[in-house]
């Protein structure tokens, strides 16, 4: 049996795996595959307490005077592991109507509801150090439309590594 990555070298594998793809959605999907073939990655939503966007959100977002913010709490996972825990602030107005009803009304998850949005990916942060035990890594993005660049979202997700536990040695595979 291969040995398993340490916390430190399973985190760089996912990171190079995030920062290579837009869509983290994409990125768990493709490591869903491996754990569990044939399932899909559902967003359990979660209680948001009401947070406000953290300052990144205010610095790079200028809303208009009939746009504001939804905050979309999600455990993102693969069947029955939880592969990370995702904050999501998004303007609702910069998205099609049809994607706010998913949105709202289903388990799919962000990346996938607006990948027709061929949304880039701005990664604003990425922490592995001073993090709670369970947490892999912390990255801070920002989410733009691929026609005209305007924000849409600001994500912060926290990969646990408790749902990352199955990845195999380097020698057996290249990326989460």
């Amino acid at each position: 049996m291969a040995p398993s990555f340490s916390h430190a070298e399973t985190a760089d594998q996912l990171g190079r795996a995030l920062r290579a793809e837009p869509s983290a959605t994409k990125v768990l999907q493709d490591y869903c595959r491996r754990l569990a073939p044939g399932v899909a990655i559902t967003a359990i939503p979660l209680p948001t307490d009401n947070l406000p966007p953290p300052a990144p959100f205010r610095t790079h977002f200028s809303l208009g005077a009939h746009e504001h913010i939804r905050l979309r709490h999600v455990s993102l996972r693969c069947g029955t592991h939880v592969l990370s825990d995702a904050w999501n602030w998004y303007v609702p107005e910069r998205l099609e109507p049809a994607m706010n009803t998913l949105l709202d009304t289903t388990t799919l998850p962000f990346g996938h509801v607006v990948a027709a949005l061929h949304f880039k990916r701005e990664a604003l942060q990425s922490e592995r150090d001073n993090l709670p035990p369970d947490i892999l890594l912390r990255n801070t993005a920002m989410l733009t439309r691929g026609a005209d660049s305007l924000p849409f979202s600001l994500v912060v997700e926290n990969y646990l590594a408790s749902g990352f536990a199955g990845l195999a040695s380097p020698a057996r595979q290249s990326h989460p």
